[in-house]
């Protein structure tokens, strides 16, 4: 069967975490190893949990490992998780956006500056509209949820 490998990594990873036990601050945590071999043996070699082949029945998350755990677990069985709605576009503004690769709308979306933060950060895009020939990026910090903006100015 032909499957999304790195998926399975993260949400094996995020399980882990609800096994682990034996928690060490700053070196990781120990969880039980009930995965699949080639998904266990893909995360050792990611960095996030020692070599799982041997006779015990658990593995030693490394910190780095323990901390992505806990931050995917979160992510994918919160019960307070929230929905992000996709980004509303005016017609006109949806495809000037489409006319800017992808990379660089990519870098426009991670360096914006947080006025309450007061540094740069990435924006959870909201809308984008057409402003005098500039399109205009609304959205919200995705550190401090605060309101941001990007302009991007008219090339002619």
């Amino acid at each position: 069967m032909n499957y999304d490998k790195d998926k399975v990594d993260e949400l094996t990873l995020s399980l882990l975490y609800l096994v682990a036990h034996e928690r060490r601050e700053g070196c990781g945590a120990v969880a039980w190893k009930g995965f699949d071999w080639e998904t266990m043996n893909r995360l050792y070699n990611k960095g996030y949990i020692s070599n799982p082949v041997g006779k015990s029945k658990s593995v030693v998350m490394t910190e780095a490992g323990f901390l992505k755990a806990k931050e995917l677990f979160e992510k994918h069985f919160s019960a307070d998780a929230k929905t992000v709605s996709l980004p509303k576009f005016t017609s006109f503004a949806k495809k000037r956006w489409h006319q800017i690769p992808e990379m660089i709308r990519k870098d426009l979306m991670n360096n914006v500056w947080c006025g309450r933060c007061r540094s740069e950060t990435s924006m959870q895009l909201r809308e984008g509209v057409l402003e005098q020939r500039s399109l205009v990026l609304r959205g919200t910090c995705k550190r401090c949820g605060g309101e941001v903006a990007r302009v991007i100015e008219s090339e002619d």
